[in-house]
């Protein structure tokens, strides 16, 4: 088959169809967060790292534990804080911030006090194998 006339057989694939000015920049919009359930997921797994130490550290450590675990929940509500303020978006509620901090280090010595470290090691290991099998359901 003889090629068209009208075509160049030395032109590259996609020539015709480059651009000679740049492209103009679509400014991005920020997206807020949906929800809280990464302070959720974060305070189960304090529950379950602090409530299976508990019987084999000294009081100190967890007490030192709760400590750090509060001053993280203070650092995320304040970069939250911050980037409502930079994005110009309203409030959101802050009392799960709390609730979080202090309902955690609740949840955790109620716990030790009533089924002690060996059954929340276990419970863990239970919850967190559930979990897996709903994220390998999901995809």
């Amino acid at each position: 088959m003889e090629p068209v006339p009208d075509e160049d057989p030395t032109a590259i694939v996609g020539e015709n169809f480059r651009r000679t000015t740049r492209a103009r920049n679509k400014v991005m919009r920020a997206e807020r967060g949906r929800g809280f359930w990464r302070l959720g997921v974060s305070t189960i797994f304090y529950v379950m790292v602090v409530g299976g130490m508990a019987d084999y550290v000294e009081s100190q450590a967890r007490i030192g534990a709760h400590l750090l675990f509060w001053l993280f929940i203070a650092f995320g509500l304040g970069m939250t804080v911050a980037r409502e303020r930079r994005h110009d978006w309203a409030p959101r509620p802050r009392w799960p911030w709390l609730s979080a901090a202090l309902g955690g280090a609740v949840i955790v010595e109620l716990l030790i006090l009533a089924v002690g470290s060996p059954a929340i090691i276990v419970g863990s290991i239970i919850l967190l194998g559930l979990g897996a099998f709903f994220l390998v359901l999901v995809g």
